[in-house]
């Protein structure tokens, strides 16, 4: 395994947007990751157009030897946008970029362990992620993954781990996350276009190119589940459904005729659940959304299977 050193350039980088009710919680838990701070070359805010007091709290909680930066967008961007213009202006500062969203809470060992698989990991690796709690709206807290006794899973680039990423989802998780910042570039930046499901379709882009990435079964942070958060009103407007259809067209030629049929079905699947719903609560507006949402599913899987055997014909 090459090694690249203990002194590799990390920065922490926490975007915002109108997130005054939760950076300070944010803050104070990077602020309590003690020694290992000082490691950083510095801490960056990118705030995409706040209009509330998130920069100002942000300044008045900050308390500590390492750098704040906050940088500032001139217009919204969007989650997807403002990570990638904040990552352009840190490049050349770092070497790696660990994310933690300005509404979720680190856990006092995520940087001492992030940090130490980051002076460990391959050069193939271009991102190190780990479990997370759920953290739910009532306060409650649905467990993730810890296992100590579970060695880190590297799971290389190929065609095999974009296979299995397809049928299994997402299960990298951007919040709590390191990324090279070299792999960024070559990978390319978040699809501003999916603001549901860029995550996933970032990771099937960066192991199609034959990056590794690395997981640790350890919950190193608490990602906060609210009704204000893009992942919490996808499903309302189907951005899920709607976003990971072009997912399947774009690696269709990856996947075979049945893994299609069963990765459409789970759609269709979802969307009948939502007319239901709809229909029982008199939802008017849902009930004729989930339908031309079911309908593009089925639009879809026309289209793969049609260019499936145009390709076996051509």
């Amino acid at each position: 395994m090459t090694s690249e050193g203990n002194r590799t350039k990390a920065v922490i980088l926490i975007p915002t947007y109108n997130s005054a009710g939760t950076v300070r919680e944010t803050l104070g838990s990077v602020l309590a990751q003690g020694a290992h701070l000082e490691r950083l070359a510095a801490v960056w805010v990118a705030d995409d157009c706040s209009e509330d007091e998130t920069r100002s709290i942000v300044n008045a909680t900050w308390d500590s030897s390492v750098p704040l930066q906050i940088l500032s967008a001139e217009q919204n961007l969007g989650e997807r946008g403002n990570v990638n213009r904040a990552a352009r202006t840190i490049r050349a500062a770092a070497d790696w970029m660990l994310i933690l969203h300005a509404d979720d809470v680190a856990r006092a060992d995520w940087l001492a362990l992030m940090l130490e698989r980051i002076d460990a990991c391959d050069t193939h690796v271009a991102s190190i992620c780990s479990s997370w709690d759920n953290w739910m709206p009532d306060g409650s807290v649905r467990r993730g993954e810890d296992n100590v006794a579970r060695p880190v899973e590297v799971i290389k680039g190929d065609a095999m781990s974009v296979r299995g990423t397809l049928k299994r989802g997402c299960w990298w998780h951007i919040s709590g996350c390191a990324i090279r910042l070299a792999a960024l570039d070559d990978v390319g930046g978040f699809d501003p276009r999916m603001p549901q499901i860029g995550d996933w379709e970032w990771l099937l882009r960066c192991l199609a190119r034959g990056w590794w990435i690395e997981y640790v079964p350890r919950t190193l942070i608490k990602y906060r589940q609210h009704t204000a958060s893009v992942s919490a009103t996808s499903s309302r407007f189907d951005r899920d459904v709607r976003e990971s259809l072009q997912i399947l067209r774009r690696y269709a030629s990856l996947l075979s005729s049945t893994a299609l049929l069963e990765l459409h079905g789970r759609r269709m699947s979802n969307c009948i659940r939502r007319i239901m719903r709809a229909v029982l609560r008199r939802d008017v507006r849902r009930l004729v959304l989930a339908s031309q949402t079911l309908w593009l599913v089925g639009v879809n899987l026309l289209k793969v299977f049609k260019e499936k055997r145009k390709a076996i014909g051509g």
